[in-house]
């Protein structure tokens, strides 16, 4: 393996480690070899922390002299996010079905072939996919100097989509580990397992004009001449995955209230979700906030107004017209109002992400 690509042909390293300082990336070693695999973490998600160490931690595999091992797709967007870029409608593309499963990324061991999910040697899904990769397909050689990709898709996985009893590996296609460059399936020599379906679309424009197919997910586009990838999920995915879920402002309430953090809640909901829930805490922040900053003015000015000697009930009677009356009495007392203030806001539970236009709003 003395050709692989040195992790600097894709990043500073120093913008790695300062990265996995911030809680940007997680690194996450192999428990028998060598290797560590690298991912962005949920609070980059959130913060949209996106830079060119963010998007490359994917799932990337280093060995201990930091060569590249395994470098799966970089991070891509849906169609529409402004990170997605401006997009030409006319570009040709390739149309891959988005399964509704686990990535799987194929990288050597001294033991032969393992698969890793998207930041874990060790997960529940990179085990079984590992064991079904050498039960079933273990002729199967990976090309050298490609990095291949699968859909672990087992029960175990299922997120929304209901693929029945099915247990496989699909392969989505592959990375040349030194370039960067992507393979469709197609372009994937030798594997003798089942492949994400290939769509038919003349163009970007095209291959959002398809109509929805019952039970999928959606589609990943690749742009031919450029290789820029876009997620374009389905509608009816998305309001299920929110039914699912079981997601509305009381949910995400509690769950900050609990002390969780938005990354917490982000955790296991897809990318168009997360906007909302993070708009949704920073508008219950902010108006914590705002009461109880106002709350501590008014206390302030009904003190510089009274009389010398006053008591409660002077007190009483000039906060009797302040909007923040149920607020002034625990300042009054040497208490702090926001836990109160927190508990007042909680939202119902009827508050859910819409989708519009392929957006939550």
């Amino acid at each position: 393996m003395s050709d692989l690509p040195h992790v600097t042909d894709l990043f500073d390293p120093r913008d790695l480690e300062a990265a996995i300082a911030s809680g940007y990336v997680r690194s996450r070693s192999h428990p028998s070899e060598p290797l560590r695999i690298l991912n962005y973490t949920e609070k980059a998600q959130v913060d949209r922390a996106w830079n060119a160490v963010t998007l490359a931690c994917r799932g990337l595999i280093l060995d201990a002299r930091d060569r590249v091992v395994a470098r799966p797709f970089r991070k891509f967007f849906n169609y529409g996010d402004p990170l997605a870029g401006e997009l030409d409608l006319s570009a040709e593309v390739v149309v891959v079905d988005k399964l509704d499963g686990s990535l799987g990324v194929l990288y050597p061991t001294s033991a032969g072939p393992a698969v890793a999910t998207r930041g874990s040697f060790t997960s529940d899904q990179a085990t079984h996919a590992t064991d079904l990769l050498r039960a079933r397909y273990g002729g199967f050689v990976p090309p050298e100097g490609l990095t291949i990709l699968f859909e672990i898709v087992y029960p175990g996985t299922r997120l929304v989509c209901d693929y029945g009893d099915t247990d496989d590996l699909f392969l989505l296609g592959a990375v040349e580990t030194a370039t960067g460059a992507i393979l469709s399936p197609s372009e994937v020599p030798g594997w003798p397992g089942p492949s994400a379906r290939v769509l038919a679309a003349p163009s970007l424009a095209g291959a959002l004009a398809l109509p929805p197919r019952p039970g999928a997910e959606g589609v990943v586009v690749r742009l031919v001449e450029t290789g820029r990838m876009v997620k374009v999920k389905q509608a009816d995915y998305l309001d299920l995955h929110r039914v699912l879920a079981g997601l509305n402002a009381r949910v995400v309430w509690e769950a900050l209230d609990a002390g969780r953090t938005v990354a917490d809640v982000c955790e296991d909901l897809p990318d168009e979700f997360h906007g909302w829930v993070a708009d949704l805490a920073g508008r219950l922040r902010r108006e914590t906030d705002e009461i109880v900053d106002g709350a501590r003015a008014a206390h302030e000015r009904i003190l510089a107004g009274l009389p010398e000697g006053w008591g409660r009930g002077d007190y009483a009677a000039a906060a009797s017209g302040s909007e923040f009356r149920q607020w002034l009495f625990m300042l009054l007392d040497g208490r702090d109002p926001r836990p109160a203030v927190w508990r007042s806001l909680r939202p119902s539970g009827d508050d859910r992400p819409i989708h519009l236009g392929g957006e939550t709003a």
